[in-house]
């Protein structure tokens, strides 16, 4: 795209007239006098009116929100990552905001039921949801949604978490490369399952990076995702590398995840980089509103969130779940997800054909 540039540039000359009257008398002096009465009353008043006007200013900024209860919208079922994050947010966040907080789980479609019902819901504040980043992004690009990037104000960030690909407890494989030499003798056969749209795009990412067939199966939540791997109904789990102490333990295999080096939180595990393989890809799950919230409300809840973000408790509570703490507020998570889109919208666009209406 090709962008105009208007330069103007305005020349103003200013006439300057100096009056010089040398012998003036004191009536013409205009100057005012601090020693008059009049003169003081005027001041005074003027500094009146001014502390109103910034009363008034400081009474336009307070807010009476939140009045009520308020429900955080999670569009994956209970027990998987989201899960986990919507819920120490609402925890911290009823205690900062003094009311109480609802977790509803509203899972279906990859995060699309949910995610639509964020987007619908009333822009009062009373209604805020939390997903996975950029669910959002690869569902509005591929499927019939009623909600788009814009549909939402983005309050806060939590978390950077990498995506990894994990084997069964019965699996012939436990690296990238005896997966894809498995794939290539056995074309089509592995199942590959994914609970959400990024999960599904990573699937389809390493089918294109090795040249290789596998089918997708989708779940409704990570939780019942990770279950069917360690009931060896499928193959492989395109999930967060969060899920790896749970897989470990019952058997299965990291078989590598998303990042340029090993996180110290997951440094047992192989990234795919050293691998060879690029496929660069994780999850941020956000706080978000209903596009047209009130200004008042955004930032009754961003301070808020500032609050708790900054709070070692808070982090450490990440921390205890196996998530890699990311705090970003308000300005900052939406120029992250800008940058973001950038990044992602190629990748989403080579592989839309492959989604088979998701």
């Amino acid at each position: 795209m090709k962008r105009k540039s208007l330069y103007g540039v305005t020349a103003l000359s200013l006439g300057v007239i100096l009056a010089a009257c040398g012998d003036e008398e004191a009536g013409n002096d205009n100057t005012p006098n601090d020693n008059d009465p009049a003169n003081n009353n005027n001041v005074a008043n003027n500094d009146a009116d001014n502390n109103a006007e910034a009363n008034a200013d400081d009474d336009a900024e307070e807010t009476d929100y939140p009045e009520n209860d308020i429900d955080i919208i999670v569009p994956y079922s209970a027990g998987g990552g989201g899960d986990t994050v919507a819920r120490i947010i609402s925890d911290e966040l009823s205690d900062e905001l003094g009311v109480s907080i609802n977790v509803i789980n509203q899972e279906g479609a990859g995060g699309e039921i949910g995610i639509s019902e964020m987007a619908n819901a009333d822009s009062d504040g009373y209604t805020l949801g939390v997903f996975g980043y950029p669910d959002n992004l690869v569902l509005e690009n591929t499927a019939d949604t009623d909600f788009d990037f814009d549909s939402f104000e983005y309050l806060a960030a939590f978390d950077d978490v990498p995506h990894a690909l994990f084997a069964s407890p019965s699996a012939e494989f436990e690296t990238m490369d005896e997966l894809t030499e498995y794939a290539e003798e056995n074309p089509g056969e592995l199942t590959f399952g994914e609970s959400g749209a990024l999960g599904l795009l990573k699937i389809l990412a390493y089918e294109d990076e090795a040249g290789v067939d596998v089918s997708a199966v989708n779940y409704e939540g990570g939780g019942d995702l990770i279950n069917d791997l360690l009931g060896d109904h499928i193959d492989v789990a395109s999930s967060s590398i969060t899920s790896a102490p749970e897989i470990t333990d019952a058997g299965g295999t990291p078989l590598g995840y998303a990042a340029e080096e090993r996180v110290e939180m997951f440094d047992d595990y192989p990234t795919h980089l050293e691998q060879d393989y690029d496929l660069e890809m994780g999850v941020s799950r956000v706080l978000v509103a209903p596009d047209g919230v009130p200004d008042d409300v955004v930032n009754a809840l961003s301070d808020a969130l500032d609050t708790i973000g900054e709070s070692e408790d808070f982090a450490q509570q990440f921390e205890e779940a196996n998530l890699p703490y990311r705090y970003m507020g308000h300005e900052e998570v939406n120029d992250y997800l800008e940058n973001a889109n950038e990044t992602l919208q190629p990748i989403i666009d080579e592989n839309e054909d492959d989604f088979g209406g998701e």
